[in-house]
């Protein structure tokens, strides 16, 4: 029944969201609406086995007006699994800004957190 689950993420501004993602993290714009401008409004981004949507705070709130709030404060994050998470660290270390550094956990897994440049949390994990 089920198959995937994607995160569609709340930004301010998709296209400096989409440099943020290509820049920092490596993924690959797979379509915007529009294809192109200024202002997007939606987009989809993918990285090896991982896609992500962004849609912009206005449009979103369009949609599903229950979402309706003053700003956008991240209530969730995001877990993404790596086969080299210390390789993934050294990477971006000096690239993003670190929510917490490279660790292990109670759980055994070692990992670490970053921000996007919208404030939600990327844990990365292995």
């Amino acid at each position: 029944m089920y198959e995937t689950i994607t995160t569609n993420i709340m930004v301010k501004n998709v296209k400096e969201t989409i440099q943020f993602y290509e820049e920092k993290l490596g993924f690959q714009k797979i379509l915007s609406v529009p294809e192109e401008g200024e202002t997007l409004d939606f987009a989809i981004l993918s990285k090896d086995k991982i896609s992500i949507m962004l849609q912009e705070q206005k449009n979103l709130i369009e949609e599903y007006p229950t979402l309706k709030l003053g700003e956008i404060v991240p209530t969730f994050t995001l877990f993404i699994t790596v086969n080299d998470v210390v390789k993934v660290y050294n990477e971006l270390k000096d690239k993003v800004k670190i929510a917490k550094e490279l660790h292990k956990t109670f759980y055994g897994k070692d990992e670490f957190a970053i921000f996007d440049n919208n404030g939600n949390i990327l844990t990365i994990s292995c």
